[in-house]
Parts: C-alpha cells; structure tokens; sequence
C-alpha cells in the first residue's frame, strides 16, 4: 500500500483537506464506477471518484465529490497508481509538515533535543552513582 496526503478540497467531505490516504496497487481495468482512484497527472498524484470505466479507451474518467464537473482529462490506465481503501483525518498535515524545510528543521530539532536530554540523564544517573558509592 501507498499513502498519500490530501492537500485540496476536491474530496470533501469523503476526504477533508489534511486527511492520510492509502491505496492498494491496482490496474485500472479493475476500477469501477465508484472506486477512489489515486492516479498521477502532471507531476502530481490526484485522488478522485471514478465516474465511469471507458475500456475502449483504456481510461477513467474521474471526478472529485467536491466538483460540479467531471474532469476535464480522463486518466489514462498507465497513470492508475491504485484503488484507496481507508483514510485516517488530519494525518497527512504532519506529513505536508515534514516534507517543507521548517518542517524539516524542527524534527531535526526534536531529535536534537532527545539525544541531549539523553545525554544529561546519564551523566545525572552517572554522577548520582559515583555521589552514593562516595558515602
């Protein structure tokens, strides 16, 4: 499974702006009308509800919930990442956070933080002992 954050309001309400998807691998001849499909267009991967399986054509056309209009490009096959089978809310704001330089930065920070606090305990723990052992 591959998960991918929401970052528009296209899905909504199924999936709010921020939410944390995953989508099972699947072709896109085995997507039905209904499905979630998260699939590549341009550079990025859009998740939408597809409307109908052209076959023929070996496309879907899509639409996100949001929308008052189907896509204007079907998909085609080979752009079909996957079928989304769950979502968990909010999750993929962390995500979005990770992936920008501050977001980058204060997890660098926090672990920073972790590794001194670390540290000081052990000298604390170190120093006690050498204190108790003295007496």
């Amino acid at each position: 499974m591959q998960s991918y954050a929401i970052i528009s309001g296209s899905m909504e309400p199924a999936y709010p702006t921020g939410s944390l998807v995953y989508a099972e691998p699947a072709e896109g001849a085995a997507l039905q009308a209904g499905d979630m499909a998260a699939f590549w267009r341009d550079q990025d991967v859009i998740v939408h509800r597809v409307q109908e399986n052209v076959s023929a054509e070996g496309e879907l056309v899509t639409k996100g919930d949001a929308n008052d209009e189907v896509d204007i490009r079907p998909v085609p096959y080979q752009n079909v990442l996957g079928r989304v089978v769950f979502s968990v809310p909010y999750v993929g704001y962390f995500l979005i956070a990770l992936g920008s330089t501050p977001g980058k930065l204060l997890l660098g920070w926090i672990v920073l933080m972790g590794v001194a606090f670390c540290v000081v305990g052990s000298v604390l723990s170190s120093l006690a002992d050498r204190h108790q052992n003295e007496s």
